[in-house]
């Protein structure tokens, strides 16, 4: 009854199936401390075997190959590649503008499907997972964790809004609050609208970016980008007509530049501060449009 207009938790776990198609990060591992300019978080020692290599002043006693160096007279040590975990956060709008759609389903129920593949793709790099699901009053912070008990609980907040009791919602006090809890190297994936857009929003993307890898993804309507025609259009809420409008061509002209401007402004925000930026709208090819899009994060 209510598919396309509330997330199900069921639909929601089957997008696991989809999520193996997703190119989320680079998964290259590595051997150092540092790769690349940012920081990642490292488990200890990975369980893929390298090489063998003399025995080094300061290396780990616990790794000398005994058998080589028994047969050799002196120390080898067992050389293993070392894998780097990061903590991934969602920030998953659910607020009142999201509950919106002409197409497939509402933006609502876009954002928790967009959340539920990210959040399975990023559990298949082996990366934390978790993040805040917010509404215009309201917001629930769910730890990363590298396990799926850290996603299923966001994904059933997600299929049972009235779970979501924190206060202190709202995009901007969400972002505020990555900017205290988020750790440095972090990748920070926001899906939102993006509809009440401020400077403050503006203010805390940048500072995020300077710490954290952020991508931006807009999920929208085809009705948001542009009206398929002139004419009187009718618009209504469970069944009963409450709006009428009268458009011509250049009211058409006004609405899309309205929107297409939103677009520059955050694509602009995005390349400028070496953010990743997506939009989704709710009739498209999930998979196809964020792996065009993405082409593999570094």
């Amino acid at each position: 009854m209510y598919q396309g207009i509330i997330p199900s938790i069921k639909e929601l776990l089957a997008l696991r199936y989809y999520a193996t198609k997703i190119d989320l990060f680079n998964r290259k591992r590595v051997n150092q401390i540092k790769s690349g300019s940012n920081l990642s978080h490292a488990r200890g020692r990975g369980m893929d075997f390298e090489e063998v290599r003399a025995y080094q002043p300061y290396d780990d006693i616990r790794l000398i190959h005994w058998s080589l160096t028994a047969r050799l007279g002196k120390p080898y040590t067992k050389i293993y590649k070392e894998e780097r975990e990061r903590a991934v956060y969602l920030l998953i709008n659910q607020s009142q503008s999201m509950k919106f759609g002409t197409k497939v389903c509402f933006k609502n129920v876009l954002a928790a499907k967009l959340a539920a593949i990210f959040g399975f793709a990023t559990l298949n790099c082996n990366d934390q997972i978790g993040g805040i699901i917010f509404n215009d009053q309201n917001a629930e912070f769910i730890k990363p964790n590298r396990s799926r008990k850290s996603l299923l609980q966001m994904l059933n907040t997600l299929s049972n809004a009235n779970a979501i009791k924190s206060n202190n919602g709202g995009l901007d006090n969400t972002l505020k609050f990555m900017l205290q809890r988020a750790q440095s190297g972090s990748t920070i994936i926001v899906i939102s609208d993006f509809y009440n857009f401020t400077n403050d929003t503006d203010a805390y993307l940048k500072l995020l970016a300077q710490k954290s890898q952020v991508i931006n993804v807009l999920v929208y309507d085809q009705l948001e980008e542009k009206l398929p025609g002139n004419g009187q259009f009718n618009f209504s809420d469970n069944g009963k007509k409450f709006l009428q409008i009268n458009w011509g061509k250049k009211s058409n002209e006004l609405y899309a530049k309205d929107f297409s401007e939103k677009i520059e402004k955050l694509e602009t925000l995005s390349r400028k501060n070496n953010m990743q930026f997506i939009k989704v709208a709710t009739n498209d090819d999930i998979v196809k449009k964020v792996n065009y899009s993405l082409r593999g994060i570094k």
